[in-house]
């Protein structure tokens, strides 16, 4: 439900910039096309399940008991976990444009700031290496605050003071936004303008461990169906620099991510098989599909059918998006999967002292 408004908006914008088609009617008043270009809501939508994700063990240890979070594993998973695709992915696609444009110490500034996650703050702008990597830098600056803002929220045992600390926690985020004037660049770039999203996250997370988890086989309630089809138009119309508008979008966002749990039908699809695949794979999906994108468009664009934007928008997405899934699997299968063992650099550590044994025995031999 994030990576697919992503992957359409992002398609949908490189249609329009390299076929050569004489539209039937401007792009710019084509219904179609602005449905497309609502792809941001997926990241913040990525935003709010990363404040759940990381939110669980923490609430868990504060509300349930369980033993505390090792901040020395937290932060060393999350390298183990995201490093290695991160790297190999935005050093490729540096390699690509190396090729292309020579070598050049901007090109080697931008890549070394990609890496370090800094990017956004030292240029102000989204990186030439691989634009979407501005929410990934964002994402970073959560997880260094997460055990922060987690000891800060989750502490409290009385659940109305909790909650109301979070809302109010939320209220005063886009409160501090307006005030301040973290609408704009280079702000914008930074969690200063997302935090309330993965708070939303910490709030369905608490009412996960109290609620849900409790009894994780209630029967749906179909009105939540309702509320998470519109949750997702309504999500498209109202993310703006207005206050109000983002107090909207902030209620409409926590609606959708409970109607994902206790709606009787989206939860029913959201379990479908091929549908938690995709979802596995979205971390890489999100990292590569728009280099791909930028690389296979100015050539399947050359194909197109009359001048319907929408037309050729669904022919790109037949062209462009089952390559991106493939060689997404690829890059998950035999990259990301085997990162998520956590033990995976004491086992590749292991085998090379066992390489470098093997090779000195051979010498000796």
């Amino acid at each position: 439900m994030a990576i697919v408004p992503v992957l359409l908006q992002h398609l949908s914008e490189r249609t329009q910039r390299y076929s050569s088609v004489d539209w039937s009617s401007p792009v710019a008043s084509d219904p179609v096309a602005f449905w497309a270009s609502r792809g941001t809501k997926g990241v913040f939508i990525f935003f709010a399940i990363s404040g759940f994700i990381l939110g669980l063990p923490f609430a868990r240890h504060y509300l349930q008991g369980s033993k505390p979070v090792a901040l020395k594993s937290y932060f060393w998973r999350r390298v183990t976990r995201l490093e290695p695709p991160y790297i190999f992915w935005m050093t490729c696609f540096f390699l690509i444009l190396l090729i292309k444009g020579g070598a050049s110490s901007e090109l080697f500034a931008h890549w070394g700031a990609s890496l370090a996650y800094i990017h956004n703050i030292t240029y102000a702008n989204y990186s030439v290496i691989n634009p979407v990597a501005w929410s990934l830098e964002i994402e970073i600056q959560f997880y260094i605050l997460a055990p922060l803002l987690a000891w800060l929220f989750f502490r409290w045992q009385k659940v109305w003071l909790r909650r109301g600390l979070m809302v109010g926690g939320i209220i005063g985020i886009l409160l501090s936004q307006q005030f301040f004037g973290w609408v704009a660049v280079p702000y914008k770039l930074t969690i200063l303008w997302q935090l309330h999203y993965f708070l939303i996250g910490f709030l369905v997370a608490d009412w996960y461990l109290c609620s849900v988890h409790q009894q994780p086989e209630e029967r749906g309630n179909w009105s939540l169906d309702v509320l998470a089809v519109a949750g997702l138009a309504i999500m498209g119309l109202t993310w703006s620099t207005d206050l109000p508008i983002r107090l909207a979008f902030s209620v409409v966002l926590l609606v959708f991510m409970v109607a994902a749990f206790r709606g009787r039908w989206f939860r029913s699809f959201l379990r479908l098989r091929w549908i938690a695949i995709i979802g596995g794979m979205c971390y890489t999906i999100y990292l590569i599909h728009l280099p791909l994108m930028e690389g296979l468009v100015p050539f399947t664009s050359r194909i197109s059918i009359g001048d319907q934007f929408w037309v050729n928008l669904l022919l790109q997405i037949l062209l462009v998006i089952p390559v991106v899934l493939v060689v997404a699997a690829a890059g998950f299968l035999f990259l990301e999967k085997p990162c998520m063992d956590k033990h995976w650099p004491k086992k590749l550590w292991a085998w090379l002292k066992g390489q470098r044994l093997s090779w000195k025995n051979l010498k000796q031999g």
